[in-house]
């Protein structure tokens, strides 16, 4: 017997309005950019974006952009969205009609969304039908992120997030499946694999160590390589993590001002 998704799992098409992509056009005419100066001037980035590419990329984007063909890109895989405690979550998912596929929950990260792994639904549809396709792939927004909206005020954790992924995984019918994460992803793949039985297999693509190692650890050239790199990214590449982390709200007033403003960030 073939596999449906059940009842609480609403298709959806995305489409912006006309009057939103307006507004968002307008927003971004208006906004202005920050002083040509001696930081937005350097070339390798180490004060961040440079004045000339930010006006370089809000041109294209007001006068070369094409939302309406990204949009059809976008809708040429399944989605849909289920109600979960107070998640209105989003996903997108090729579903199997084989009955041994595997259920597999890819979870993507910050700064990021379910469009990272656009590429790899696209390849997969093309490479296989839904009789004989291996796996049952689900890719959801995770709960905040893009399409995916949180209707309460709580101070959300990755345990919230793993809690309502499980709940999807175990709604869409799938008591045992593997989760896939990367960056946040990988934060809340773990806690999922420790807490729920049903979380039977995961794959990390980054695994952040705990610690730098003392002195007496035996290290590989590669690894200390590595380590080397990470000591020297550390001062310069966390200042947007501890403006998330601290001041949330704060961040959040900017980027919510302008479409540039996010552009930049």
């Amino acid at each position: 017997m073939s596999y449906s998704p059940p009842a609480s799992a609403k298709p959806f098409t995305l489409n912006i309005s006309d009057q939103a992509i307006s507004e968002w056009r307008q927003l971004l005419q208006l906004s202005k950019l920050a002083p040509d100066t001696f930081e937005t001037q350097q070339e390798d980035r180490r004060f961040g974006v440079t004045h000339k590419w930010l006006s370089e990329t809000k041109d294209y984007w007001l006068n070369k952009y094409d939302w309406r063909a990204q949009e059809k890109h976008i809708n040429s895989v399944p989605h849909y969205k289920m109600q979960i405690e107070f998640v209105h979550l989003h996903f997108t998912a090729l579903f199997s009609e084989n009955k041994d596929a595997v259920p597999i929950l890819f979870m993507h990260g910050w700064p990021g969304s379910f469009l990272e792994f656009l590429p790899m639904l696209q390849l997969i549809k093309t490479k296989y039908s839904t009789k004989h396709l291996p796996y049952h792939i689900i890719v959801p927004s995770l709960p905040g992120f893009t399409l995916s909206t949180i209707q309460s005020n709580s101070d959300w954790t990755n345990k919230d997030t793993g809690r309502i992924l499980n709940q999807l995984m175990l709604t869409l019918g799938f008591n045992k499946y593997l989760v896939q994460g990367g960056d946040v992803g990988s934060f809340v793949a773990q806690v999922m694999s420790a807490t729920y039985d049903g979380c039977v297999g995961m794959h990390l693509n980054m695994l952040p160590t705990a610690g730098k190692p003392d002195e007496n650890t035996p290290l590989s050239n590669l690894e200390k390589e590595a380590l080397a790199r990470t000591q020297a990214w550390e001062p310069l590449g966390m200042g947007y993590a501890i403006e998330h982390g601290s001041r949330p709200s704060t961040i959040a007033n900017v980027l919510s001002s302008n479409p540039l403003a996010i552009l930049a960030w």
